[in-house]
């Protein structure tokens, strides 16, 4: 489905998709103060909301879909590892990132990730982009490479988080894409259960080979991962399957950039972040070929 498409079933479907966008969007904000406030382990975190996601879709996939694993082939299911390893990568790097970031530019790189989708379906499925998705295309990853030789962003940190975030909004855009290809024979929390559950895996197999322990054992911390958790995994991500399933990744990225003044906003008022003025430009740049790729989507048949 394409941008035009997805604009025309917005327009058939007023109050659910735009309810849907809303919810996903208003969540999305939260998280990532609630992430900085707890300033948990990026590991223990990805594993425990994963795990603890996939624990509560179980149920409700068993009950829209009952012997729902039954109707997974082993190419689907091969696709839903490649999906949960993608996704325990994002949740990982994008945390390690905004630690080491403000949440304007966090937003900001995370929010390339409709580029991502286009470059990765160009070299996956062999998709040609329109000549406005490749200036989009272009304009964003400018954005990106300024931001990494402006200011103080020599120093190792800032290009550390840079890569990060960079991983993060790539393996995000692989995630959603093998999802779209998957959801043919299974429903949205059969879907979300197994992959949550695999990105679980995926995570605690990561801190095993570093030896690395996710065991948590604080009040404190156990509050942390259960909003993050409710906030992160069971509404954005679970509620993004659920409309990506009929949509289309423009219209949710699109909408999405709304939230960069907003949480800039938010940044400079509960943790004291300043966005520097050398960046400006930059995120300037990226955010205005992120609105030219995501226009440029060819209309349908």
């Amino acid at each position: 489905m394409n941008f035009s498409s997805a604009s025309n079933r917005i327009a058939n479907h007023p109050f659910r998709d735009t309810g849907y966008l809303i919810v996903i969007h208003s969540s999305a904000l939260v998280i990532s103060p609630i992430v900085l406030a707890y300033a948990i382990d990026p590991i223990s975190v990805s594993f425990w909301r994963c795990l603890i996601a996939g624990i509560f879709f179980l149920p409700l996939a068993l009950l829209t879909q009952p012997k729902f694993y039954r109707k997974i082939s082993r190419k689907q299911l091969g696709l839903m590892v490649i999906a949960g390893v993608a996704l325990a990568i994002h949740l990982i790097t994008y945390m390690e990132g905004l630690y080491q970031v403000s949440l304007a530019v966090f937003y900001t790189i995370m929010s390339t990730g409709t580029i991502w989708v286009g470059l990765l379906s160009l070299i996956i499925f062999k998709q040609m982009l329109t000549p406005g998705q490749w200036a989009g295309l272009m304009a964003g990853f400018g954005g990106i490479v300024i931001y990494a030789y402006v200011g103080n962003s020599f120093e190792a940190k800032n290009l550390g988080s840079l890569l990060l975030l960079v991983i993060a909004a790539i393996t995000f855009a692989l995630y959603m894409i093998i999802g779209q290809q998957v959801r043919s024979t299974v429903t949205n929390f059969a879907y979300v259960s197994v992959v949550f559950t695999i990105a679980s895996l995926a995570a605690l197999g990561y801190a095993a080979i570093i030896g690395y322990s996710v065991i948590v054992d604080t009040q404190r911390e156990w509050i942390g991962i259960l909003l993050i958790t409710l906030f992160g995994q069971i509404v954005v991500h679970a509620m993004s399957n659920l409309y990506l399933k009929h949509g289309q990744a423009a219209i949710l990225q699109l909408t999405g950039l709304i939230k960069i003044p907003i949480i800039a906003l938010i940044g400079w008022l509960l943790f004291q972040q300043q966005v520097s003025l050398a960046v400006i430009p930059a995120l300037l740049l990226t955010i205005t070929g992120l609105v030219i790729y995501n226009l440029a989507q060819p209309k349908s048949n």
